[in-house]
């Protein structure tokens, strides 16, 4: 299974990223969705807070929807606030990088 963490930007909620879904999905039909919604009400916090709080959110799905070794390929997308906080969240998702697969953040200040 591959699945898609998306995170939206600030003030923004999982709503956000709806489109990114909707068009990954016309092309892997058979892929996973994750559209966050761990910081949808706090996305003032500091970033590291809001990636602890991502990760817990991606270890919680995994968990549930891909158990055992079902986790092929694992790619974050994230739009604005929605990169930093994926970045801050990579190091505590540590266990899961060998299935690695993809980065991406759109309009993101790196």
């Amino acid at each position: 299974m591959h699945l898609f963490v998306l995170s939206h930007g600030f003030q923004g909620t999982s709503f956000d990223v709806r489109i990114f879904k909707n068009v990954i999905s016309i092309a892997l039909p058979d892929a996973l969705f994750l559209c966050a919604q761990a910081n949808e009400h706090d996305t003032d916090l500091d970033v590291f807070q809001m990636g602890k709080k991502l990760a817990d959110e991606v270890h919680q799905y995994i968990r549930e929807s891909c158990p055992g070794s079902q986790l092929g390929r694992l790619t974050f997308i994230g739009h604005s606030l929605g990169g930093l906080i994926l970045r801050a969240a990579l190091p505590l998702l540590e266990k899961y990088k060998d299935k690695f697969h993809g980065f991406l953040t759109l309009c993101s200040p790196h």
